[in-house]
Parts: structure tokens; sequence; C-alpha cells
């Protein structure tokens, strides 16, 4: 998917604090049943699509916070002129 790699690609800043990473979840797996290789390829998946998830909704916030911004800098024009 072209937006997906796009999104993944982006140089826009991240405006999140901390970002999880796929080591966050790392856990100790010694006491836990193997899984098989399709069952840990659909979760890898799962977790790349979660990833692109939470950048697209950094990039949204960081929109509205900019319209958001502008929309009050217009409404204090309007209000001065007045």
């Amino acid at each position: 998917n072209s937006a997906s790699a796009d999104l993944i690609n982006s140089d826009r800043p991240s405006t999140g604090g901390n970002r999880h990473t796929r080591s966050t979840y790392d856990i100790d797996k010694s006491n836990q049943p193997a899984l098989t290789p399709q069952i840990t390829t659909t979760l890898d998946h799962i977790v790349q699509q979660l990833d692109i998830l939470t950048k697209t909704v950094s990039i949204l916030e960081t929109r509205l916070t900019m319209t958001e911004s502008k929309l009050q800098e217009l409404n204090h024009e309007e209000h001065n002129r007045k």
C-alpha cells in the first residue's frame, strides 16, 4: 500500500512523547508454548499495522493542532478589526 509506505517513511517530526517500539513488548518466552510461523508472521503484521496507525494519528493530531492555531489566529485578527 503506497499510503502505508508514505507514513512509514514520513520525515515529519514526532509530536508525541515516548513511542513504544517492538523491544518494548519483548517478554521472556521460556515458559510459553512456541508459536507457529504463520501466527508469528500474522502478529508481526498486526504490530506493523498498529505502528502505521500510531504514526497516522500523530500526523492527524499535528495537523489538527496547526488548524486550530490558525483558526485562533484568524479569530483574533477578526476581533482586532472590530
